[in-house]
C-alpha cells in the first residue's frame, strides 16, 4: 500500500517495538538514514534497534561509536515478534537479503522508506498484503531529506511534547551523510535546493563537514590508490550513437577483474568510488564500472549525466535504481556482460 510521509509517521507513531534496516552491502545513505532514524525514535520512547543484513563498510564505523548497529545472523534468533520493521534506501524486499523472510514472519507491518523507482511490481504476492506499506518519493535526493522532512512535517504527530522539531548532534549527523554521500557531495543531477538548505542548517547546528568528509572520503591505503592506477590505465570508451542530444558524446567504462581487486586487497566498497573518476571525462555520457565479485558474478553500477535514462538499461538486466545512477548484478563472464551492457547502451 503506498503511504504518504504522514501516513509513515502514523505508523511511527503507533508502534513501539521497531527494527530499521537497508539494503546489502550497505551504504551512506542507508546507513546515515538509520543513524538519524534511531536517534529521533529513542527521543520519542520508542524500543528501536537497527538490523542490517550485511556489515558496514569500515570508511562508516565512525557512525557506530555507540555501537547501535547490528549485523543479521540467520544462525541465531535475532528478531522477536515486532510492531514495524522499516527498510531504508529501497523497496525491493530480495535486497534485505535473509532478513525479508523474518520480517514477513516477525513484524506487524513493514514500511519501505526510499527515493528509488518502484521495485515491487515483478513480485505478485506483495500488493497482496496489507501490512507491506511504501513511501516513495523519486525527487528526494536521499533518505536522509526524506526523513527531515518527515520530522518537520510531522513532528507533532511524533513528539507532541515538542512544538518544533530540534536537531541533535547524533540526528545531525547522520542526515549530513546521508545526504552527502547519495547527492556525491551536491555534484548528481538529483541534488535539490533542499539539500543544500539542510546541510546548512546542519552546519549552522554546528556539524563539521571536513571531519565528516576525512571520515567518509579520506580513508583510502595506498594498495587503494595503486588499484585505482592499475584500474585507470584501461579506461576505455565508446562512441555514441550520432543524434542531436548525444552528438560527440561517448560511453566510458572500467573493469575490475577479481585477482586485480585481490592482488590489492580492496574490498567491493573501496571500488565503488572509481566510477567518480569517470565524471572527469570530458565527453562521457554514461560512465560504468563492472566488477568480479567473489562469488564470480559481475557487480555492475552505472552512471549518466542526465541525458539516458541508465535504470532502463539496469533493469533489463534485473536491477535498478534511480534514473540516472542505477546498477545490477550479473552471472557470466565479465567481458560477455560487457559487451552486452554495450549494446543496450548503445541502442538506448
Amino acid at each position: 500500500m503506498e503511504k504518504t510521509i504522514t501516513d509513515a509517521a502514523q505508523l511511527f507513531s503507533r508502534s513501539h517495538t521497531i527494527v530499521l534496516s537497508t539494503h546489502i552491502m550497505p551504504d551512506g545513505d542507508g546507513l546515515g538514514a538509520e543513524v538519524a532514524l534511531y536517534y529521533y525514535l529513542k527521543r520519542i520512547g520508542k524500543d528501536v534497534r537497527i538490523l542490517n543484513p550485511d556489515p558496514m563498510p569500515e570508511r562508516y564505523q565512525f557512525l557506530n561509536r555507540a555501537g547501535i548497529f547490528e549485523v543479521y545472523d540467520s544462525k541465531k534468533k535475532q528478531i522477536p515478534s515486532i510492531d514495524l520493521a522499516v527498510v531504508v534506501d529501497t523497496n525491493d524486499p530480495k535486497r534485505t537479503g535473509t532478513l525479508w523472510p523474518e520480517f514477513v514472519k516477525n513484524a506487524k507491518n513493514i514500511l519501505f522508506f526510499d527515493h528509488h523507482p518502484h521495485e515491487l511490481g515483478d513480485n505478485p504476492e506483495l500488493p497482496k498484503a496489507q501490512n507491506i506499506h511504501t513511501v516513495v518519493d523519486v525527487k528526494s535526493s536521499s533518505i536522509g531529506e526524506l526523513l527531515y522532512r518527515m520530522f518537520h512535517q510531522s513532528n507533532d504527530l511524533l513528539d507532541p511534547s515538542s512544538t518544533v522539531f530540534k536537531l541533535s548532534p547524533e540526528i545531525s549527523l547522520g542526515l549530513y551523510v546521508s545526504i552527502i554521500t547519495d547527492t556525491n557531495s551536491f555534484r548528481y543531477s538529483r541534488t535539490t535546493s533542499l539539500s543544500h538548505r539542510i546541510a546548512a542548517e546542519l552546519i549552522d547546528y554546528g556539524l563539521q563537514p571536513e571531519e565528516i568528509y576525512q571520515n567518509v572520503y579520506a580513508t583510502k591505503s595506498v594498495d587503494h590508490l595503486r588499484l585505482i592506477g592499475e584500474v585507470l590505465k584501461d579506461v576505455c570508451e565508446v562512441e555514441a550513437p550520432a543524434s542531436i542530444k548525444l552528438k560527440n558524446k561517448t560511453i566510458a567504462w572500467v573493469e575490475i577483474p577479481l585477482d586485480v581487486r585481490k592482488k590489492y586487497g580492496a574490498s567491493a566498497d573501496d571500488t565503488q568510488s572509481i566510477v567518480n573518476f569517470l565524471l572527469l571525462l570530458k565527453r562521457a555520457e554514461v560512465l560504468v564500472l563492472l566488477r568480479e565479485e567473489d562469488d564470480h558474478r559481475i557487480k555492475v553500477s552505472l552512471k549518466s549525466r542526465g541525458l539516458v535514462p541508465v535504470n532502463e538499461v539496469a533493469a533489463a538486466f534485473g536491477g535498478g535504481g534511480h534514473e540516472f545512477a542505477s546498477g545490477f548484478v550479473a552471472k557470466g563472464k565479465l567481458s560477455e556482460i560487457r559487451d552486452q551492457l554495450l549494446e543496450k547502451l548503445k541502442k538506448l
